[in-house]
């Protein structure tokens, strides 16, 4: 079997993923950016797996989406929780608002 179209496929993706990621500022293109290259990576181990005959690159796979599920849902619940009491979305105006403490006197030594 030729793997080549399939390892073409999994770098094609992570490099739209990382484009992505990147080039936009708005926080749930930069998820599904980040999306997009876990599932590039996982297509590629799945490839290899498949290469040299064995069932360590679906299991990892597997391990894969469950990691990147979890990822995913706390991602989406803090853009909710930033939208919700900030509304923005733009990870520049998110950043804008980091509030940093200066160090105090006697800790400056």
């Amino acid at each position: 079997m030729v793997y080549e179209p399939t390892l073409m496929t999994g770098a094609l993706l992570f490099l739209i993923g990382l484009a992505v990621v990147l080039l936009r500022r708005d926080v749930l293109f930069v998820l599904m950016g980040i999306e997009v290259m876990f599932n590039g990576a996982g297509l590629t181990a799945a490839a290899a797996g498949q290469y040299w005959q064995d069932s360590v690159g679906q299991i990892l796979v597997l391990f894969l989406m469950t990691i990147t599920g979890a990822e995913l849902a706390v991602a989406l619940v803090l853009v909710y929780l930033a939208f919700r009491r900030l509304r923005v979305t733009e990870l520049a105006q998110i950043r804008s608002l980091r509030d940093v403490q200066p160090l105090p006197e006697e800790s400056r030594s």
